[in-house]
């Protein structure tokens, strides 16, 4: 397990940016951005590679229930954190309803972030489709609101996180 510096967190939010932009330029269609909450310094340990192929696998299968074709998928693995870029063809606000289904399908979908960008690079969010924010993986208040103020410690998410992952998967 090893632990990611600010730097690397710093250049792997960039990477990420970059790939947006590039996917949006070259297919001005809606993005689908996967990746995995986990807080601290460690991003990726034992169970993370199962647990980031399950929200591929289920974005995929949902895609393909929907009939929403996939025009182009790339995906980076590294200590800061897997990410699935999903390149598709449907409107943005559709692929944002189908995939707040993921993520609140049960608890290892919590561990899911999933974010939807419109053709323009504008991150939808739950709130303007009238949908709850997400939850604390400890208290169950908004996730917002504990992250900005700090109310759970690192190692107590990270337990939590663990436990999630050892019911799943």
């Amino acid at each position: 397990m090893e632990e990611v510096t600010l730097t690397e967190m710093l250049d792997a939010r960039e990477r990420r940016v970059s790939i947006q932009t590039h996917l949006l330029k070259q297919h001005k269609l809606p993005i689908i951005c996967l990746t995995l909450n986990i807080p601290g310094p460690v991003k990726v340990f034992s169970q993370i590679p199962d647990a980031y192929d399950e929200g591929c696998r289920r974005i995929h299968f949902l895609l393909t229930q929907q009939k929403f074709p996939v025009i182009d998928f790339i995906e980076t693995k590294d200590k800061t954190g897997y990410e699935a870029f999903f390149s598709v063809n449907a409107s943005a606000s559709d692929l944002k309803k189908a995939m707040v289904t993921i993520e609140d399908q049960d608890r290892l979908g919590r561990l899911f972030d999933i974010d939807v960008l419109d053709t323009d690079g504008r991150k939808l969010s739950r709130e303007e489709f009238g949908l709850t924010p997400r939850l604390c993986l400890i208290c169950d208040r908004p996730a917002h609101e504990c992250s900005r103020s700090r109310a759970h410690s690192v190692p107590e998410l990270t337990k939590q996180i663990q436990k999630i992952l050892n019911e799943r998967l």
